[in-house]
């Protein structure tokens, strides 16, 4: 249990205090504000706990940040697309009815081990 705690707080440790991050981050939040100012919007997806995230997060940029996203947590649509194409397809299949060409997606799967994000 100590090793799970110690590799479960790492992982926050180094979002928080690695520089190297930082990069990454501003070049996000760059893709996200192009995506806004070519008249895109930002689509966001996780799976179970992820998808949580995932609303979270397109509500607080919709609301905060005044930045046009949507996420796919419906579960018709999800059941839907999982039964006609299968389950590892679902996110495919949505990106391909809902995205435009100057849209930005982000996956989340915050367990890492997602196949079909």
């Amino acid at each position: 249990m100590k090793k799970w705690l110690d590799d479960y707080f790492g992982l926050y440790k180094k979002a928080i205090f690695d520089k190297s991050i930082y990069d990454k981050l501003i070049n996000a939040k760059n893709m996200i504000v192009d995506c806004h100012d070519s008249g895109g919007k930002v689509i966001i997806v996780g799976n179970g706990g992820s998808a949580a995230i995932a609303s979270h997060f397109s509500v607080d940029l919709t609301k905060n940040g005044r930045i046009r996203s949507v996420n796919f947590n419906e579960s018709s649509l999800l059941t839907c697309f999982s039964n006609d194409y299968g389950y590892e397809n679902w996110v495919k299949k949505a990106i391909e009815f809902y995205g435009e060409p100057n849209d930005v997606a982000i996956f989340i799967s915050s367990s890492g081990n997602s196949p079909n994000i």
